[in-house]
């Protein structure tokens, strides 16, 4: 069952990746367009800096759930790397709950956030738009993505710590620890990668 529920994870964050990309993508030639129009032929687009704002928050929250996948979010292990892998598990599991008690909670109240949104327009895009889309939309994608990544990454700790074995990750890891090291050091010695 958990191999099933990696694999829909795994097919999410593929999902996330390519759309992600998408959107950098999208946000670097429209301000290309944007400083073109501008500066060689004097007439600024007036909707490329709200296109480029929307995507922004689109790819920061999308960001958010594939960061969690790739286990990549900002994380201190003095005291859990320090430990035995199993009870290690147990704490990472506890950490992944808390993380689900928050969504859990945050969720429900976005539902009015979204219905107060939708209600507003866009201001300077061609055609008008719900502004519900490029605010509270994107948060609840990116919450219920983080969500039900962390219960798979919850389930899998506590199958661990009970003495199951660890499944592979989500995500393969697009960069090795390995291949970090040694950029990192060659980048000390002075030498391109």
């Amino acid at each position: 069952m958990l191999e099933i529920y990696r694999r829909l994870l795994g097919l999410l964050g593929r999902v996330e990746r390519v759309l992600v990309v998408l959107l950098l993508v999208n946000i670097v030639v429209n301000i290309m367009a944007q400083v073109i129009s501008r500066y060689f032929f004097g007439r600024p687009l007036v909707w490329v800096e709200e296109v480029a704002t929307y995507s922004f928050i689109w790819t920061t929250f999308l960001g958010a759930g594939l960061a969690l996948k790739y286990d990549r979010h900002v994380k201190i292990d003095t005291f859990v790397g320090k430990l035995p892998e199993r009870a290690g598990a147990v704490f990472r599991a506890v950490v992944f709950l808390v993380i689900i008690v928050f969504l859990a909670t945050l969720l429900p109240s976005l539902q009015s956030a979204i219905e107060i949104e939708m209600r507003r327009r866009t201001i300077a895009l061609p055609i008008q738009i719900p502004s519900g889309w490029f605010f509270s939309v994107p948060l609840a994608v990116g919450a219920v993505s983080m969500l039900l990544t962390s219960v798979y990454k919850l389930l899998v700790e506590l199958r661990f710590a009970l003495g199951g074995p660890r499944p592979p990750d989500i995500m393969p890891p697009l960069v090795t620890d390995q291949d970090e090291d040694t950029a990192a050091e060659r980048a000390l010695m002075g030498e391109r990668p």
